[in-house]
């Protein structure tokens, strides 16, 4: 399909750009879900020791907020 000529070529390239491709649709919907605004924040906020992540259920700020 597609041959103009009647040398054989490698097409591993190609492939691995397809692969690529396939690959690529099926992470990004994730990536979208994971690294939305609420869980970024919720991030930050557990690397700066602001909330643990068992005390945001209950609400309560952890020890180390409260020393403050």
């Amino acid at each position: 399909v597609n041959k103009f000529s009647e040398e054989e070529v490698n097409h591993s390239w190609d492939l691995l750009a397809l692969r690529f491709l396939s690959i690529n649709s099926i992470v990004d919907p994730w990536v979208f879900a994971i690294l939305r605004p609420p869980v970024l924040r919720f991030m930050r906020s557990v690397l700066c020791c602001q909330v643990t992540p068992a005390s945001q259920d209950r609400g309560t700020p952890s020890p180390a907020k409260t020393k403050l």
